[in-house]
C-alpha cells in the first residue's frame, strides 16, 4: 500500500475521498455541514471541490467547516470553470431548485444543464489561474490547498507552457503542494504520455463502465496521484450497475460463494464493490463520490474499510464485467 505524505501527517492509500460537487448546489448550507461532518468524524480526510461547484459557493462553506480542522486534512480544488455570478434572484431560486428535485427525481438531468449554462468554462491562461487560485484560497480560509486541478481542461492545454510554469512557481511559492489535470480519460493518457513536467495528480471519471485508464493505471502513471470521480455514474449508472451485477449473480459461470456475497444487490453490496472494484490493485489512490445522505456514507466507509469481497473476487468480477460491457456498449 502506498502513501501521501505532508509533514508528519501521512495518509495510506487508496482512500474514501469526500466530492464536493453537489455542496451548496443540489443540497443546501444544513444539510452540506451535516454531511461534511459526519464524514470528517467517520475519518474521511481528502475533499474535493472547484471554484465553480455550489452556483460558486461549495468552496466557502467547506472553508468554513475547516476553521480548526485545516491541518487534518487534505484539500483539493480546481479553476477553469468559471461560476456565473450570484444574484439575489438566483439566491431565491435555488431552495426552490432543490426543493422540486425532491419531488421530482427525474428533474436532475434538466437542472443539470441549467446549471451548465450558469458556468463559464474553458478559462487556462496565466492569469484566470492567479485570480481563480486567489479567490479559492479565500474562500476556503487558507494559505495554500494541497492539489490543484485544470479543470475540464482540454487537450490543447497541455501545449501551454507558459501556465505550466506559472504553476510550477505556485508549488515553489507554497501556494499549492501539487497540480494535476481532472479532465476525461483521454487528455489524462495524454498528458502522461506527453511527460508534462510537474505534473503530480490527476483526476478522471471512473466507474463500472469505464475503469479502461484505472486497469493500467499502476503501470503507466509513476508516482503521480489518481483520482477517480463520478465512481457510480448517475442515477442512470446505479441503476446499470445494479442491473449487471444482478445478472452476473445468477449467471452458471459465477462462482456460487460470489453469488451470495452479491445477492441481494442492494446499495451496500453495490458500494462494496464499485469502490472496490475502481481502487484494489489498479494503482488509483483516492476515490471522491458525493456522499450527501448518511446512509451513502456509511455504505461507503463500510466498503473501504471492510469489504466482502477478496482481491481474487473482485479480479474475477472485473474481468466479466469488461467482456459484458463491451458487448453492450455502455459507459456512464
Amino acid at each position: 500500500m502506498q502513501s501521501i505524505a505532508r509533514g508528519n501527517f501521512v495518509i495510506r492509500t487508496p482512500v474514501l475521498g469526500f466530492g464536493c460537487s453537489a455542496v451548496m448546489g443540489r443540497v443546501g448550507r444544513k444539510a452540506s455541514l451535516a454531511a461534511l461532518a459526519a464524514a470528517y468524524d467517520a475519518g474521511v480526510i481528502f475533499y474535493d471541490t472547484a471554484r465553480s461547484y455550489g452556483y460558486g459557493e461549495s468552496e466557502g462553506l467547506l472553508g468554513e467547516f475547516l476553521r480548526g480542522r485545516r491541518d487534518q486534512v487534505l484539500l483539493s480544488t480546481k479553476f477553469g470553470i468559471r461560476p456565473a455570478a450570484a444574484s439575489p434572484l438566483k439566491r431565491v431560486l435555488k431552495p426552490v431548485a432543490r426543493m422540486l428535485l425532491q419531488v421530482v427525481p427525474g428533474a436532475r438531468k434538466t437542472m443539470q444543464g441549467q446549471l451548465a449554462s450558469m458556468s463559464s468554462a474553458g478559462h487556462f491562461s496565466v492569469d484566470a489561474l492567479h485570480q481563480s487560485l486567489h479567490e479559492s484560497l479565500r474562500a476556503l480560509r487558507t494559505d495554500y490547498v494541497d492539489f490543484l486541478f485544470l479543470h475540464e481542461a482540454p487537450a490543447s492545454v497541455l501545449q501551454q507552457d507558459d501556465l505550466f510554469t506559472a504553476l510550477r512557481k505556485l508549488v515553489d511559492a507554497g501556494k499549492i503542494r501539487r497540480f494535476g489535470i481532472a479532465s476525461q480519460p483521454e487528455v489524462i493518457e495524454a498528458a502522461i504520455t506527453g511527460r508534462v513536467l510537474g505534473l503530480q495528480a490527476v483526476q478522471f471519471p471512473c466507474n463500472l463502465f469505464n475503469m479502461s485508464l484505472a486497469e493500467k493505471w499502476q503501470r503507466a502513471a509513476g508516482d503521480v496521484l489518481a483520482v477517480a470521480n463520478h465512481p457510480f455514474g448517475g442515477a442512470a449508472g446505479i441503476a446499470a450497475s445494479k442491473a449487471l451485477l444482478s445478472q452476473l449473480a445468477s449467471a452458471p459461470g459465477t462462482p456460487a460463494t460470489l453469488r451470495e456475497k452479491l445477492l441481494p444487490m442492494d446499495g451496500a453490496v453495490l458500494a462494496d464493490f464499485v469502490l472496490n472494484a475502481i481502487t484494489r490493485d489498479t494503482g488509483m489512490h483516492v476515490v471522491v463520490p458525493s456522499m450527501l445522505r448518511l446512509d451513502h456514507l456509511r455504505a461507503n466507509v463500510a466498503a473501504m474499510e471492510h469489504s466482502r469481497f477478496s482481491s481474487e473476487e473482485i479480479r474475477w468480477l472485473r474481468g466479466a464485467i469488461t467482456g459484458s460491457t463491451a458487448d453492450r456498449g455502455l459507459e456512464y
